[in-house]
């Protein structure tokens, strides 16, 4: 039997079954399994399938709620770092003071709403290819940013995908709404 021995495989079964689809999760990860050997071209054709397998089956919200849940969480040290600079009155200074760090990405503000942005894509299940995916895999993005920026502010949070490089956009951009 394929082993599904992989992180990623394993948040996708588990978003599954939070959300209620856990037969729909075994149906499509006996046909499509994915192990934690996997090569990255092995890694990209699993996401063009679960992508694929999702669109299919779920409409937007669902197919939403379920890559959120699949995110890989963000680190204890990267929040503890980032803490510590946010001030609720002084957003401007806390997106300076974010961006100084230099972390792989940046942030702005509009007055009303944070932005993150990727200069590229980080994921590793996909980043190693120059081919494209449906938004829906760029879901879980938003529920990493999501996970790591309601730590940081204390307080639920709206994201919001705009741009994903991984869909052809030039960057991966998120609008983050405080709550």
């Amino acid at each position: 039997m394929a082993r599904n021995d992989n992180p990623n495989a394993r948040r996708f079964m588990e978003s599954m079954e939070k959300h209620g689809e856990r037969k729909e999760a075994e149906k499509f990860s006996s046909v499509c399994s994915l192990s934690r050997t996997a090569s990255a071209e092995k890694r990209f054709r699993w996401a063009k399938e679960l992508c694929d397998f999702l669109d299919r089956n779920y409409d937007y919200e669902k197919i939403r709620e379920i890559r959120m849940d699949c995110a890989c969480g963000p680190t204890k040290g990267m929040i503890e770092r980032i803490i510590p600079l946010y001030q609720k009155e002084d957003p401007v200074s806390f997106v300076e003071k974010v961006n100084a760090l230099d972390l792989g990405y940046s942030l702005e503000y509009d007055g009303t709403s944070y932005f993150l942005i990727y200069p590229e894509c980080y994921c590793s299940c996909v980043k190693a290819s120059d081919d494209l995916l449906s938004r829906t895999w760029c879901y879980c993005t938003l529920g990493y940013t999501k996970k790591w920026l309601e730590s940081v502010f204390g307080k639920e949070v709206s994201v919001e995908l705009l741009e994903a490089v991984k869909c052809g956009d030039s960057r991966c951009r998120i609008r983050i709404t405080e709550k």
